[in-house]
């Protein structure tokens, strides 16, 4: 299973006087970044907010909407005293230690974040409930699609790997016969120059250039490789949670061993193989740039 980092999640609850809406984004991130954008009284709320994304969400940069409206009611004003009392102690302290005078205005204490909250709020234990509820289902909603969209990703990626191991079997298949040509193109070539100046050719001498041809082009120890990380690809795609990083990772393996086998092969069949599914090697690499 896999899951795409890009995605959209709305949420909107509503009880008794009080009403929150949640709405939640995720774009690639090679890390977990998660940014809030608050509406008052729901300031007190943001780290149990930020944990509740980070028990969904693995990776991505994901911007958090959450607004609070009452409803029903007509909505009065209440002071929260224990927290203009903090701003005050801050301030004078502060002004303490400059020895400046300090003239404070009514309005711009009231406007100080969280001082002035909504009266006919229930108490906060309902508030953050009411909150995480909220999110937890803009949450849901966000992994219903990102999931959704994971699918589709996760079929284009099957396919590619498909297509990778078709290719990496025409190169087993094509590699031995390499080394037949060569001998032949090397043994014509030989008994051509030594028949024109009266001589045989050794044998020995025309199989030790063949092994020594041999040792350079051999790519099978590439290819079990190549193998083996499409194998290990393939359980990373099937596994129960979606692992982005480790696709990645071996999608440079998969790269590399694509690249050593090109480089090896002295072969134009193979290296017209070997194009292909760098082809569909990148197409990989920039779907599992969007996975978590």
């Amino acid at each position: 299973m896999i899951y795409s980092m890009t995605g959209q999640g709305r949420a909107k609850l509503a009880v008794e006087g009080m009403e929150i809406e949640a709405e939640v984004r995720s774009v690639n991130n090679r890390f977990l970044k998660v940014t809030f954008k608050l509406t008052e009284p729901l300031s007190p709320f943001e780290l149990a907010m930020e944990n509740l994304v980070r028990e969904h969400l693995k990776r991505g940069s994901v911007h958090v909407f959450v607004r609070y409206a009452g409803t029903g009611q007509s909505q009065t004003a209440a002071i929260n005293t224990d927290l203009l009392q903090h701003y005050l102690s801050q301030t004078i302290e502060a002004v303490r230690k400059t020895g400046q005078l300090l003239t404070l205005e009514l309005g711009s204490v009231l406007n100080l974040p969280g001082v002035l909250v909504p009266g006919n709020m229930a108490d906060d234990g309902a508030l953050s409930d009411l909150t995480l509820k909220t999110l937890t289902a803009a949450l849901l909603d966000l992994n219903r699609m990102r999931q959704t969209e994971g699918n589709a990703m996760g079929r284009q990626i099957v396919e590619l790997v498909r297509s990778v191991r078709e290719l990496r079997g025409q190169i087993e298949t094509r590699a031995p016969e390499v080394i037949a040509e060569y001998r032949k193109r090397l043994e014509s070539r030989v008994r051509t120059a030594l028949n024109d100046l009266g001589h045989s050719a050794d044998e020995l001498d025309i199989l030790r250039e063949v092994l020594q041809f041999s040792d350079r082009c051999d790519v099978r120890e590439e290819l079990v490789r190549l193998s083996s990380h499409l194998d290990r690809f393939e359980e990373a795609l099937d596994g129960a949670e979606s692992q982005g990083r480790r696709l990645d990772f071996l999608i440079q393996e998969i790269f590399r061993e694509t690249n050593t086998i090109g480089a090896k092969a002295n072969d134009a069949t193979i290296s017209h193989y070997v194009v292909s599914i760098k082809t569909s090697v990148e197409q990989m690499r920039e779907l599992v740039q969007n996975v978590e």
